[in-house]
């Protein structure tokens, strides 16, 4: 899929890539611009992939959920806890609305559905995700976007948020209000390779 991203996205994409290039260096790994994309998102995906040499899945996880932290000031976050009740029905549609208007550069097209438990309209369907059509990995999906989201809305906002990928086309559905299930079906899903 070709993606035209606008002024906005690049410069989403050229923050979000700061910010990675920061957790890498705070573990005290070298980014060699030489072997990396100048910028977008090739570069996004090339530094994923730095996150994930020689670090096990829940250090991966937890490098990217500081990342995605770091991208709001605590400040908001506590603020947001202190005014926003997770259990109104319409924090979790909110959440929709936000991730549909404010995350398509990250994740590509989507769309707001109603979420399957009751009907309530606060899923997200990607209908193909960016991220994980260009890393074309399982694993990158789960570690690198799936956990740190679901954690990050947890512990940014206090709200549950499940990813629940669909490997076979490349799909995924972000469902608020909804917790991930135990045993989670995207810890089966074989490798692409």
């Amino acid at each position: 899929t070709r993606y035209e991203d606008g002024a906005l996205d690049e410069l989403a994409i050229a923050l979000f890539n700061r910010k990675l290039e920061s957790a890498l260096r705070d573990d005290a790994i070298d980014v060699k611009e030489t072997t990396l994309p100048k910028r977008g998102f090739d570069r996004l995906v090339a530094l994923a992939d730095l996150i994930s040499v020689g670090r096990s899945p829940s250090r991966q996880r937890a490098v990217v959920l500081t990342t995605l932290l770091g991208l709001i000031p605590p400040w908001v976050r506590a603020r947001f806890k202190e005014i926003i009740r997770p259990e109104w029905r319409w924090v979790d549609e909110m959440n929709a609305v936000i991730t549909v208007n404010a995350f398509a550069w990250l994740v590509g097209p989507c769309e707001i559905i109603p979420r399957e438990s009751d009907g309530v309209m606060s899923a997200v369907k990607l209908r193909k995700c960016r991220y994980l059509e260009q890393c074309g990995c399982t694993a990158s999906c789960v570690n690198f976007c799936k956990m740190p989201t679901q954690a990050f809305f947890r512990e940014a906002f206090g709200v549950d948020a499940h990813l629940a990928p669909d490997h076979s086309d490349g799909s995924c559905v972000m469902t608020f209000g909804a917790k991930p299930p135990s045993p989670d079906p995207a810890f089966e899903a074989p490798c692409y390779a």
